[in-house]
């Protein structure tokens, strides 16, 4: 059985770092993921960035991306040596296999929806109908053809005796 779960790791490498020393610190670690059987689907340097917020008085830090399958002791390795290293100022790993089946639970007990017309903005759409209709007006009287005037049966000859 195949233990190997994917994981996607973001890390921060500190900004005093020029791009060899950078470059230096990535291979460190994905040298550590190798070495413990993992393999690496996904390594991509995403450059240097300002922060949202200063971190350990740095208020930049070079990004970097592993997509890797490996099992939960390497990854538990791999985040203990990050959290004593000094070169990486944060890092945030994920278990993608669990997020993606957790997607896909919500997808199934989601209920489509219908979609909106394409053509239409969404302030000329339709308002809803009312669940209970009012009474449709009485139509405007239209003038009726005249059926031909059917007379009365006479009446009783003895009530026209009687006069």
């Amino acid at each position: 059985m195949n233990l190997n779960r994917l994981y996607d790791l973001v890390f921060l490498v500190v900004p005093d770092k020029d791009e060899q020393a950078t470059a230096a610190v990535v291979e460190e670690f994905r040298k550590l993921l190798l070495d413990m059987g993992a393999v690496i689907e996904k390594d991509e340097t995403m450059g240097r960035r300002r922060l949202a917020y200063q971190i350990k008085k740095r208020s930049e830090a070079t990004y970097h991306n592993f997509l890797f399958r490996a099992e939960a002791k390497a990854v538990a390795e791999l985040q203990r040596k990050m959290k004593l290293s000094e070169d990486i100022l944060r890092f945030l790993t994920v278990r993608v296999d669990e997020e993606m089946r957790h997607g896909q639970k919500v997808a199934r007990r989601t209920k489509v929806r219908t979609p909106r017309p394409v053509g239409m903005p969404a302030q000329a759409a339709p308002a809803p109908v009312p669940a209970v209709e009012a009474p449709a007006p009485a139509p405007a009287e239209a003038p009726v053809a005249e059926a031909p005037a059917v007379e009365a049966p006479a009446a009783e000859p003895a009530a026209e005796a009687g006069q």
